[in-house]
């Protein structure tokens, strides 16, 4: 086996899978790692919610982005997406918006896009 083929059943391998329990929801709910091209997509998505500075307005717009990170961050029990992009809309009815609070942070944090979850890193 090549380098490049152990390099790749490598990173096939860690896309992981964590199961969480959300407050008021009788379902496991699982984060799935997102791939280079979802978090590409999804930093792509943002765009239409940035300033004139580039930073992310949330103001009107945080049930959307957190749907749009939901969308990518959950999956099935193999890491598997269950939504697919058009779900957004159904995800912000569906949901409360504590869910979506709960499961926006662990998603971030498991996909280690934000600051704390960089530095959690560091630290392993």
């Amino acid at each position: 086996m090549s380098y490049k083929d152990r390099l790749l059943q490598a990173a096939r391998a860690a896309a992981k899978v964590q199961q969480v329990t959300v407050p008021d929801m009788d379902e496991p709910v699982y984060l799935r790692r997102m791939t280079g091209t979802e978090r590409d997509r999804y930093e792509a998505a943002m765009a239409e919610f940035r300033d004139k500075t580039g930073k992310v307005d949330v103001m009107g717009n945080s049930n959307k982005i957190t749907a749009r990170l939901l969308v990518v961050g959950l999956g099935d029990e193999e890491g598997n997406r269950v939504f697919d992009d058009e779900d957004v809309d159904v995800i912000r009815q569906t949901f409360t918006w504590a869910a979506m609070d709960f499961l926006s942070g662990a998603v971030l944090r498991f996909n280690r896009l934000n600051a704390d979850a960089a530095l959690d890193a560091a630290k392993n």
